[in-house]
């Protein structure tokens, strides 16, 4: 729209010059009569507007739309087809991009309890929760019995930012379920050989309790390890042919999510994604770290906050504007 725009700008400008020009030179220096002059001035003034190219241009946007409409693709703006013919990074999100945005429960490893506590435990937890997200419903789905049904007091809903969820129950204290790294503190460093070694394959959640009063603010040091619960992300059947076509463009891939960074490694390999070894955790970098040399040496983001996401895409535009003046480039997210 800028190029047709400024097109149209400058010959605004040239063409009653160039016009009083021809009129000039057909009346007075060839001799030809006031109709004839003016007649010869208007055919060839109209033959330089470009009324055809806005229509052809829009028309050509219009056929790329209808054409990508038959691969599922929705366009909001017909202008974005430009757009992404210049895109040159991607970044995706695992969950419902990659994956279907369900998730199932593969197995569980009791600590500290028996399994047919850790089970009831669970099931409360699932039978309470007013979340919606695919661990929940994955949840609910493998959970269904309860056999001593607890009474809730409290619910703190999950949040991006915090990596957890959590349920006070009357006479019970408060369990929380979440990211091992954000909910164990000090528990952490005696498991993580063994979060590590699970996380190349699941998806690990810690289940801990604590009888201290929760506020939902700040997971408390008295606390208690009941169990760590893997699930498995459902790949998307056309995720590879995706990805593949991406890699074919020469359209590089980043990955960003909220997950464990060897979890969503492990989601890259499958899907096909290059360098998927090369990965990061973000809850482990400063607030001042330059992000323009990360998002350069690194593919896949794991436990990226909301705010790190947008911080990440900008500065890898900000890399596009210092090494690529030769040309314009875009980054796309989905």
């Amino acid at each position: 729209m800028g190029s047709l725009n400024k097109i149209i700008k400058i010959l605004t400008f040239i063409i009653i010059p160039i016009g009083l020009a021809l009129f000039f030179s057909q009346y007075y220096l060839q001799g030809a009569s006031l109709e004839d002059s003016a007649l010869g001035t208007v055919a060839a003034v109209i033959g330089m507007i470009p009324e055809g190219l806005v229509l052809l241009t829009s028309t050509v946007l219009a056929v790329s739309v209808i054409r990508l409409s038959k691969f599922k693709v929705l366009v909001q703006d017909l202008y974005s087809i430009e757009t992404l013919a210049r895109v040159d990074t991607l970044c995706l999100d695992k969950t419902g991009t990659l994956t279907k945005g369900t998730m199932e429960v593969k197995n569980y490893i009791p600590k500290n309890i028996s399994k047919e506590e850790m089970e009831n435990i669970l099931a409360n937890i699932s039978y309470y929760s007013d979340d919606e997200n695919s661990t929940i419903l994955a949840l609910k789905e493998k959970f269904k019995n309860i056999k001593d049904k607890f009474e809730a007091s409290k619910k703190f809903p999950f949040s991006s930012d915090k990596k957890y969820s959590a349920i006070t129950f009357k006479n019970k204290g408060t369990y929380i379920l979440g990211a091992p790294e954000f909910i164990l503190g000090s528990l952490y460093d005696k498991h993580a050989d063994e979060i590590n070694n699970y996380s190349k394959d699941y998806r690990v959640l810690a289940l801990i309790s604590t009888k201290i009063d929760f506020d939902g603010k700040k997971v408390p040091d008295d606390k208690e390890l009941l169990g760590f619960v893997f699930l498995l992300d459902n790949i998307r059947t056309d995720a590879n042919k995706t990805i593949k076509y991406f890699k074919a463009q020469g359209v590089d891939i980043k990955l960003i999510s909220g997950d464990n960074p060897i979890t969503v490694s492990k989601i890259a390999k499958r899907v096909g994604i290059d360098n998927f070894e090369n990965y990061i955790d973000m809850s482990q970098t400063s607030e001042t770290e330059d992000l323009r040399n990360i998002v350069t040496k690194y593919t896949i983001f794991g436990r990226v906050s909301p705010t790190q996401k947008e911080a990440l895409v900008k500065a890898l535009k900000e890399n596009r504007k210092n090494c690529c003046n030769d040309r314009r480039s875009e980054l796309m997210m989905f």
